[in-house]
């Protein structure tokens, strides 16, 4: 006697129940999150983590709205179900939107800032990203002896001004007034290049920088092909963060701070830096802007890491991505001018 399939009530009932189960988790999540966040628990490293991934967590929305909504007469679970949208346009949707016109009165220039990976050996494509975009000056962070010897005759002729410190160099077309190499935690970390240029009488104060990374311990099974995080600590990050903050309250007049920041704009260090300066991205450039890029530069981007932050006598004209040039990041474009009325 053959067996009897299984009825479609059964069939439809598992799988409303399977999405009403998924939606209620999934929204859960979400809504943990912001929860989290607007009571200030971002210093949990749990909650720092989904900061990290932010955008990320809101993909479940694009199959599990439609499932809801399949559900007829089930108007509880289709509401859970678009509340996620709802949070992700309050969080992201002002990057979709046309952006106003606006008025400078002073010179343009542009900047641009490059993680080019330390093991890196392309240097055709590194320095195809950069002649791509002609910034007027530009610094690149991980960059080690062998790349700055192969870029440096490449650019000399069109960037007579440049500065070299241990991983990381400056390159400009504009003279350069004063310089000033250093950590911004005495002993640790990456080195800071500071400058004021003369940008067509313009004194303009630039800061090419590179907080540390995150710190990532992973669950101890070693019969795993893959690594899986079970905590992460960001204290050099987080440490070098402030020690930049402090060192911006010291500066006075235009100023223009990039670089590989290690911060995600929903990480609780972005909000003290946007208050201060402002996020070049934000302000004129469009969609999600993502510039490192997964699997050890082999997948797509997925976090915006790399800014271009300004101060409120500057304005964005417009701000993009390049090609990654063999680098898990990909450079990161700003053109800016000084405001109308400054």
């Amino acid at each position: 006697m053959a067996a009897s399939s299984p009825r479609p009530g059964l069939l439809r009932w598992l799988a409303v129940a399977s999405i009403r189960v998924l939606v209620s988790l999934h929204t859960g999540l979400v809504a943990f999150y912001y929860v989290a966040h607007w009571l200030g628990g971002n210093s949990l490293w749990f909650v720092d983590a989904i900061a990290y991934v932010l955008p990320w967590l809101f993909v479940p929305t694009l199959l599990l709205l439609p499932a809801a909504l399949l559900l007829r007469r089930s108007r509880p679970v289709t509401i859970l179900a678009a509340a996620p949208v709802a949070l992700f346009l309050l969080t992201y949707g002002h990057l979709y939107l046309s952006r106003w016109p606006v008025s400078a009165n002073g010179p343009a220039f542009t900047a641009l800032t490059y993680n080019v990976l330390y093991k890196n050996e392309n240097v055709a494509g590194v320095a195809a990203a950069i002649e791509a975009h002609d910034p007027d000056f530009f610094g690149l962070r991980e960059l080690v002896a062998p790349m700055a010897e192969a870029l440096g005759p490449r650019f000399a002729a069109r960037y007579p001004y440049h500065r070299l410190e241990p991983g990381c160099g400056f390159w400009s077309r504009y003279p350069i007034l004063e310089y000033e190499g250093f950590q911004l935690v005495e002993g640790e970390g990456d080195w800071v290049q500071q400058f004021v240029l003369d940008i067509e009488s313009y004194e303009v104060n630039v800061l090419s920088v590179h907080p540390r990374s995150l710190l990532v311990y992973d669950l101890p099974l070693s019969e795993l092909p893959s690594r899986l995080p079970a905590a992460f600590a960001d204290p050099g990050r987080d440490a070098d963060l402030r020690a930049l903050l402090a060192r911006l309250e010291g500066i006075e007049g235009p100023l223009v701070v990039m670089g590989d920041f290690n911060v995600t704009d929903q990480q609780s260090l972005y909000a003290p830096l946007a208050r201060r300066l402002r996020d070049a991205h934000r302000e004129s450039g469009w969609g999600m802007g993502f510039t490192f890029i997964s699997g050890r530069g082999a997948g797509p981007p997925v976090w915006r890491i790399d800014y271009v932050f300004h101060s409120p006598d500057l304005v964005a004209l417009s701000a993009n991505v390049g090609d990654r040039g063999g680098s898990d990041h990909r450079p990161l474009i700003a053109r800016l001018a000084f405001r109308a009325g400054e």
